[in-house]
């Protein structure tokens, strides 16, 4: 969550009353966490189906969300998904990554450079665990 949310500081709230008028802290995190889903859920969801037989354009796809996400000037800084999602710390580091090094001056072709081992480490995966039940381990 955004230091001026958690802070209340904006609004001249404490961070009771901010938890206070959402209904406590859980309640305001799933607020937050509903109002991301709805910017940009719909854009991962889809570019993870957008290729169902091809796991590392989908994965590449979730990427392209991700640098276009890390571009948009309106978006707030942070990530509201990487510091709430701990299931799939891998992509969680390298989305989180990308943001860092995209703030630090990192060209488009680099960040890039980055989607595509990402994409390379998730083919090499997929392919250690298909042979690995092909071969009965």
């Amino acid at each position: 969550m955004p230091r001026w949310i958690c802070s209340g500081s904006a609004a001249g709230l404490g961070r009771g009353s901010l938890y206070g008028a959402f209904g406590g802290k859980d309640a305001l995190f799933r607020k937050c966490l509903d109002r991301y889903a709805s910017i940009y859920g719909a854009q991962y969801e889809r570019a993870l189906a957008a290729y169902p037989d091809n796991p590392v354009r989908a994965v590449e796809a979730f990427f392209g969300v991700v640098l276009d996400r890390i571009a948009d000037p309106s978006a707030p800084g942070g990530c509201l998904l990487a510091r709430s999602a701990s299931q799939s710390p891998t992509l969680n580091a390298v989305n989180q990554s990308l943001a860092v090094l995209s703030r630090a001056g990192t060209t488009d072709a680099d960040l890039h450079s980055v989607v595509r081992i990402a994409c390379t480490t998730v083919a090499e995966t997929l392919a250690r665990a298909k042979a690995r039940s092909t071969h009965g381990h």
